[in-house]
Parts: structure tokens; C-alpha cells; sequence
């Protein structure tokens, strides 16, 4: 299990702190993709995402049993 923490920044918005666990590793660029908003009808563009110190770690599996309940 990997644990992904960064800051979001979206245009217009004010600095958001994330963190998310998963059970697999993606890059910042994967990240920054997901979390972009999709294209929606009459909209001419879609809203990017920029993540600001990315860091994404694995558990060790102690610390992994915390977090899959």
C-alpha cells in the first residue's frame, strides 16, 4: 500500500492539502490527470490541476493494517 500526499492547486482555488492511500503506485502526472476536471458540455476548457510537493511512499505492512480497516 502506497501513501500519496501533495498539495493541490487549482486555478482560482486556494491551496488544498491531499492525501490518499492506494494499493497502487502512479506518478505525479497520473495524479494530476485524475484529479483534473472532465470536459463538460458548452465548456470550452478543462480545469488542470497542478500538485505541489508530490510524495508518494510505501507502507510497511504494519502500518498498512491502520488503514485497511
Amino acid at each position: 500500500m502506497y501513501k500519496i500526499t501533495a498539495t493541490i492547486e487549482k486555478e482560482g482555488g486556494t491551496p488544498t492539502n491531499w492525501t490518499r492511500y492506494s494499493k497502487s503506485k502512479l506518478t505525479k502526472s497520473e495524479y494530476e490527470k485524475m484529479l483534473s476536471g472532465k470536459k463538460e458540455a458548452g465548456v470550452s476548457r478543462e480545469q488542470k490541476v497542478k500538485l505541489i510537493n508530490f510524495n508518494c511512499e510505501k507502507l510497511q505492512s504494519s502500518r498498512i493494517a491502520l488503514y485497511s480497516n
